[in-house]
């Protein structure tokens, strides 16, 4: 496997592994690891998800100007987090199922990725993002994690969209899950090439993390499960067409793998959209 030297600060392509080896997960130097390692290891400023932080940030600051000049202001008093009403949210693009069925709204499933309910929200999603992303991003490359993180994203929001009919949905939470289902079948697909004791560690860590969000969005009907869910498995279907294998050269279902997540990934969608049109709520 891949590691790396130096500082948490280098420039891409001399402080990161080299793109599509495998990286561990979290990257420790020492017993007190420099302030960047503890909260996004393997960062470089050349990236994806870079960007994408810087993005998701902007559209924050967009979605409570809008709160703040058309509807109740930009830290809503029904908001109890810090964040626009969900009126605004909707007007800036949050999924709801009626709009998006009756009215052809398809962009729904999209632009939900890049808002969120609240300044609280958008801070756990960022941290998720910056704990694994960097690393998948080394691991994969940036246009399959991006194309990951969208695909994730939509999957989640057509979930939602058949599962919560009713509820106005945001966040990036459904493309963070499907990073987590791609790296699931990342380790599953490689699991010969990488060091065991660093593969089971990894697993560990993902299970751990999916079993924590099970647990907490159990137990709070302000998350939506059904995109948590949808992006889990939209992510974990296309990763077959995306993530990087180890040593192609030897892996005989190669292209069993990139045509059965194409194939998947198709299916979903067109499940979707039968599912919205035969579905028999008002």
């Amino acid at each position: 496997y891949a590691a790396g030297g130096g500082g948490g600060w280098g420039h891409f392509g001399m402080d990161q592994g080299p793109q599509g080896a495998y990286i561990p997960i979290f990257r420790r130097r020492s017993a007190l690891p420099d302030l960047i390692d503890l909260y996004a290891p393997w960062f470089f400023s050349r990236s994806f998800i870079f960007f994408i932080t810087i993005v998701e940030i902007g559209m924050q600051v967009v979605a409570m100007m809008v709160g703040h000049f058309f509807f109740d202001g930009a830290l809503s008093k029904t908001n109890q987090l810090g964040g626009p009403s969900s009126l605004a949210l909707r007007y800036m693009g949050a999924k709801y199922t009626p709009l998006i069925r009756d009215d052809f709204e398809y962009w729904r499933l999209v632009t939900p990725i890049f808002l969120h309910a609240n300044i609280m929200h958008l801070a756990m999603n960022l941290f998720f993002l910056s704990q694994v992303g960097y690393t998948f991003e080394l691991r994969w490359g940036s246009w399959q994690i991006a194309l990951l993180f969208l695909l994730s994203g939509i999957s989640g929001d057509m979930f939602s969209a058949i599962g919560n009919p009713e509820v106005d949905s945001v966040g990036a939470s459904g493309g963070l899950f499907g990073l987590l289902g791609a790296d699931i079948v990342y380790m599953y697909i490689n699991w010969d090439f990488i060091p065991k004791p660093l593969a089971q560690c990894e697993m560990c860590i993902i299970c751990g993390l999916l079993l924590l969000n099970a647990m907490s969005g159990g137990s709070s009907h302000t998350i939506d499960n059904y995109a948590h869910f949808g992006g889990f498995v939209g992510g974990a279907v296309a990763s077959f067409s995306l993530v990087k294998l180890l040593r192609p050269e030897e892996e005989p279902r190669k292209d069993l793998y990139r045509k059965g997540g194409l194939i998947g990934t198709l299916a979903i969608w067109i499940t979707f959209f039968l599912a919205l049109y035969l579905s028999p709520y008002e």
